[in-house]
């Protein structure tokens, strides 16, 4: 492929630091805290991590069918690193980190090759630093193979093109077929090319095109074919997905399929920088993929891109950047940042070619022109750096990377050898692959009992441990006979879930064990209901009080109590926690008198936690009558009505 101009050059020392610091910067913006932002494992990402498991284990596939059907490559690829790091988020992450970095130096092959050295190192920038695909490179899905493949098939193609050599045209074939290995995206690829190919022909490169041509769909009928055979035998895997998702199904586009597309292309069209995927686990809300600094450089790429039309390489990033978009044009959820991956890096090429033309901007002064392109450059940076570090915080990014199954992940693992844990199959069921796929990923299950309440529970040992992780929203009935024995019994809520569909949290599993009962009690009596026999208070963070608190049923059948939790202010009430004594899943008819149950309680508040200016008290009270129980002093005296635990 002819290019833009005649004599790229190289770049001078300065340049080459620039690179490698494009490159460092790429690095270090993909791995860091990669094990932990995102927040959790989605179910996507676990479901990797299982098949890279099978993978080690030699059952190797040229299609995974599990979790709607995935292609080999990036589960292969995990297999490796799970070899290495072992079955952790970070070994699920870390193929899409080393691959978006790599792509850093792709795409500034690529960039060079069609338009000069500076284009190159600006779009190695660029690549770097934004936001969408630093996202894609820290999460565990395939998606991110596809960018790279078309980055690497091109810059080979023109390579090819330009030498007119055979091999670099069958290693371009190689390239692309292995594309097919990486993501479904890339079947929209064949009308790129032909588009490509048409334009070329059109500007009379027919004997150029044909010498390579044979070459290149050699190299990708060598690669492809494997694959090709097995969608032969398999065809519903072929179209499977995407007729589930596709505009043309009548559930999707609910009979007006002309309208349904009008409104899928303006949608497609805003990503470039009014708005992008909406949906939180791909981006950060809404943001579209250039900020607010790249609009105007954006802007005049495309212009020039259009006014160049007839050059090959400004044509090919128009078609790159326009086709691509057709495979979250034609699908549900416009734009889909998942979907819509193959514009990249093509689409980026636009705002690289813009701050080349103010880099070169005659009007200015050659160092300002620098000046300008750097400060837009780490505007950028910042933006991007601000927008992914509140995007990690926010709560409702843990849930939708489910965070809470992580949790009760390492606490499986974290178990005591020797304590009987049981597990409701709820969770994870093998058979039909089913619950949250993190668990068995991350956790060793094999000294795990999984159970279903209504099949009934293996007895435990005389006097031995018990680790009981049940489904709060189940038959729970089974729970006190089980830990009938115990001394005392800890409740612990698990992290709080959300489904997509669901519209509030909620705790995914509670945590029964057995516990010692603590040698130095503060007991505290209740009416003649309970003691309140111990307490701690934690503060988490500035605006998060922890409360841990053990209670002793003391009397016999009593109408059902309410333990209130109220942190209080000078002015009144700031926040409380209320719920039955041993909390929300500890059911007023399982407590035995005498019984010890420790529970914890969250106090969320809207500003710092002052002990100087905040007390916190607890009281029992009747939730029909809203009597409150005394607290009864040690000569039997009634006494106040709640018991102040801090400070």
């Amino acid at each position: 492929m002819q290019t833009t101009y005649k004599n790229h050059g190289s770049p001078s020392k300065f340049g080459w630091a620039l690179l490698l610091l494009a490159l460092a910067t790429a690095v270090f913006l993909r791995v860091y805290n990669l094990s932990s932002w995102p927040p959790g494992l989605y179910r996507d990402e676990a479901f990797n991590g299982l098949d890279a498991l099978r993978v080690l284990d030699g059952e190797f596939a040229l299609f995974f069918t599990a979790n709607n059907g995935r292609e080999p490559l990036y589960i292969t690829l995990t297999a490796l690193s799970i070899a290495l790091f072992g079955r952790t988020v970070l070994a699920v992450r870390l193929v899409a980190a080393v691959v978006g970095s790599l792509t850093t130096w792709l795409v500034y092959k690529l960039g060079r090759s069609w338009f000069g050295w500076r284009v190159g190192l600006l779009v190695a920038w660029l690549w770097a630093i934004t936001l969408w695909p630093i996202h894609l490179s820290r999460v565990g899905l395939r998606t991110i193979l596809l960018p790279a493949v078309l980055a690497l098939t091109f810059w080979l193609g023109t390579e090819a093109y330009r030498r007119q050599n055979a091999r670099w045209w069958l290693v371009a074939g190689a390239a692309y077929g292995l594309g097919f290995y990486t993501y479904l995206a890339i079947r929209f690829t064949p009308l790129l090319l032909l588009a490509l190919g048409a334009f070329l022909l059109w500007q009379g490169q027919r004997g150029w095109l044909r010498r390579g041509a044979g070459w290149f769909l050699l190299g990708t009928a060598v690669t492809l074919l494997p694959l090709a055979l097995f969608y032969l035998q398999n065809p519903d895997w072929l179209l499977g997905r995407t007729g589930q998702v596709s505009i043309f199904n009548s559930a999707i586009n609910d009979g007006d399929l002309w309208g349904t597309l009008w409104r899928q292309i303006w949608q497609s069209l805003g990503l470039f920088f009014w708005q992008g995927d909406t949906i939180l686990r791909h981006n950060p809300a809404g943001r579209p993929l250039f900020d607010w600094l790249m609009i105007i450089p954006f802007l005049l790429g495309l212009g020039w891109c259009f006014k160049n039309w007839r050059k090959p390489a400004a044509t090919a990033v128009l078609l790159w950047s326009s086709i691509m978009l057709g495979v979250t044009i034609l699908a549900e959820d416009a734009p889909h940042f998942l979907r819509a991956v193959g514009i990249l890096p093509g689409a980026i090429f636009l705002p690289a070619l813009g701050l080349a033309w103010l880099w070169r901007w005659p009007r200015l002064p050659q160092a300002m022109r620098g000046g300008l392109v750097a400060l837009l450059m780490g505007g950028s940076l910042l933006l991007t750096m601000r927008d992914y570090v509140n995007y990690n915080q926010q709560p409702d990014t843990a849930l939708l990377f489910e965070a809470a199954a992580v949790e009760l992940a390492e606490r499986l693992n974290a178990e005591d050898e020797g304590t009987a844990v049981y597990l409701d199959r709820w969770f994870w069921d093998e058979l039909s692959q089913k619950g949250w796929p993190s668990i068995p990923f991350l956790a060793d299950l094999e000294g795990v009992t999984l159970y279903r309440p209504e099949n009934g529970l293996p007895p435990t040992a005389p006097g031995q441990a018990v680790s009981l992780y049940t489904w709060p929203f189940g038959d729970l009935e089974f729970v006190p006979d089980l830990l009938s024995d115990a001394e005392m019994v800890v409740v612990q809520n698990g992290r709080l879930a959300r489904g997509d569909l669901e519209p509030e949290p909620y705790p995914l599993y509670v945590r029964y064990t057995t516990g010692e009962r603590p040698t130095n009690t503060q007991a505290v009596q209740f009416g003649n209901a309970f003691q309140l026999q111990n307490w701690t208070v934690t503060l988490l963070d500035e605006q998060t009080v922890q409360v841990d608190l053990i209670w002793q049923k003391t009397g016999n059948e009593l109408p059902n109590q309410i333990t209130f939790l109220h942190l209080l202010s000078s002015e009144g009430l700031v926040t409380q926690a209320d719920a039955p004594p041993g909390g929300a899943y500890w059911f007023p008819h399982w407590w035995r008198k005498g019984q010890w149950v420790q529970e914890r309680r969250l106090l969320i508040l809207t500003e710092p936690y002052n002990p100087a200016l905040h007390t916190i008290q607890v009281g029992l009270y009747d939730p029909v009558t809203l009597d409150r129980l005394l607290v009864v002093g040690a000569d039997g005296d009634l006494q106040k009505d709640s018991w102040q635990l801090a400070p």
